[in-house]
C-alpha cells in the first residue's frame, strides 16, 4: 500500500527539543525518535490507522493488532494474517504483537513477524477480555510468571530483534504479580516492558496505579519501561515520569479519538505550539483515512470498518449526533461521499 497524501501534515517529531518528558529512547539496537508510542489495539491498529498516527501525530513507534500464535502451516492462505502484518516503510519502526501461551508456537510466530518486517516482537500479557482469560492467554499469563519466562526465552532464541512484554499490574487486585512477571521477562531476555498500570479487572477510566508502575521500573533498572493507561494528557505523562520514572508512554484509545494527539502532547510537553485542526483538515484526514482503509480491505469491508473511526474526527462539532446516525449506515464510497459532504457542507469555517 502506498502512503502518499495530498496534504503535508508536517512532522513535529523532527522539530521538538528533547527534555525530561519527551526524548529519544533506545531499545536494544533500535532508537525511537521520541517516546510517545501507539499501543496495540485489536480492531483498530491496522496499517491504515498506523499510517495516520505516524504521519499526522508523529509518534515514535506504532504497533500492530495482536497476532495469534499458530503453527506456520496453519497460516496457509490466511488473509487475516496478511491484513494484520502488512507494513510499509513510512510507518516504521513497528512493533508486532503475539497473542498466545505456547513457547514453541510463540517462537515460530515471532519468526513470521520478523519476516513481515517487525522491528520489535511484543508478547501480549495484558488483554483482559473473557476469551483471552478462558484460553489462559493475555492477562491470564500474569498468573504464570514462569510461563511468561519460558515464552520470552523461546522468542529470544529465534530473533535478534528487541523483545517486549506488554503486561498489567496483575490478573486482578488480589493477584498483583507485576514484579514476578517483570523479573521472569528480564531474566529470559526481554528488552522492554510496557505496563498498563491497572489490574486485569479494572475498567478504562479507573485511576492508574503509578506506585505499581514505579515498582516495576525500579526492578527493571536501565531497561526501558513504557507507561500505559490513560496517558492522554500532559499531566498524566508528567506524573508517569515524575512519580514512576517511566521512560516512555503508550497511548491507545485516546489516539483513536484524536489523531493529532501525539503531536499536540509533544508540543505541550516541550513548549511548542498546540495544533487545533480546522474543519478542512478534519475532512481531509477523514477522507485520507477512508482511502487507506478501502485500499487495505476493499470497498465493501473497508467501508464497514471505517464506520467505527469516523465520528472521532468530528467530536464537538455541531450536528455530530445526526452525522454519526447517518454514518453507521453507509455501505460504499457513494454513501461515504454523500454523508461526509452533507455534514461538512452545513458547517461554516473560514479556512474552507
Amino acid at each position: 500500500m502506498a502512503s502518499e497524501s495530498a496534504i503535508d501534515w508536517g512532522s513535529l517529531a523532527l522539530d521538538y527539543q528533547p527534555n525530561r518528558y519527551v526524548h529519544p529512547v533506545r531499545i536494544r539496537d533500535l532508537e525511537l525518535r521520541n517516546n510517545l508510542t501507539l499501543a496495540p489495539m485489536a480492531g483498530f491498529t491496522n496499517l491504515a490507522f498506523r499510517l495516520i498516527a505516524k504521519e499526522v501525530g508523529g509518534c515514535g513507534l506504532v504497533a500492530s493488532e495482536m497476532v495469534a500464535a499458530l503453527a506456520p502451516g496453519a497460516r496457509t492462505n490466511d488473509k487475516r494474517f496478511q491484513f494484520l502484518t502488512e507494513s510499509v516503510p513510512d510507518e516504521k519502526p513497528i512493533a508486532m504483537q503475539i497473542y498466545g501461551r505456547d513457547p514453541g508456537l510463540c517462537a515460530a510466530t515471532a519468526q513470521e513477524l520478523e519476516a513481515q518486517g517487525a522491528d520489535i516482537i511484543d508478547l501480549n500479557c495484558g488483554c483482559p477480555v473473557k476469551k483471552a482469560k478462558q484460553a489462559a492467554c493475555g492477562v491470564a499469563l500474569m498468573k504464570e510468571p514462569a510461563q511468561v519466562g519460558r515464552i520470552v526465552a523461546a522468542i529470544r532464541a529465534v530473533t535478534d530483534k528487541p523483545v517486549a512484554v506488554k503486561m498489567r499490574l496483575g490478573f486482578d487486585a488480589e493477584n498483583r504479580t507485576m514484579l514476578e512477571v517483570a523479573q521472569a521477562a528480564i531474566d529470559n531476555g526481554a528488552d522492554m516492558l510496557a505496563v498498563h498500570a491497572r489490574t486485569g479487572e479494572s475498567k478504562h477510566g479507573t485511576a492508574v496505579d503509578l506506585s505499581g508502575l514505579a515498582e516495576v521500573k525500579q526492578l527493571a533498572g536501565a531497561m526501558p519501561v513504557l507507561a500505559n493507561g490513560s496517558m492522554d494528557t500532559a499531566e498524566a505523562i508528567r506524573n508517569a515520569k515524575d512519580i514512576a520514572g517511566a521512560d516512555g508512554y503508550q497511548i491507545g484509545r485516546s489516539a483513536c479519538g484524536d489523531p493529532w494527539l501525539f503531536r499536540n502532547l509533544i508540543a505541550e510537553l516541550t513548549g511548542g505550539e498546540v495544533h487545533e485542526p480546522s474543519l478542512a483538515e478534519r475532512r481531509a484526514l477523514l477522507e485520507r483515512h477512508y482511502e487507506l482503509i478501502i485500499r487495505l480491505f476493499g470497498e465493501q469491508r473497508g467501508t464497514m470498518i471505517m464506520r467505527k473511526y469516523t465520528f472521532f474526527y468530528c467530536q464537538g462539532l455541531p450536528g455530530v449526533r445526526a452525522f454519526r446516525a447517518a454514518f453507521v449506515k453507509i455501505k460504499d464510497r457513494q454513501d461515504f461521499d454523500r454523508v461526509v459532504g452533507e455534514f461538512f457542507g452545513q458547517l461554516e469555517d473560514p479556512t474552507l
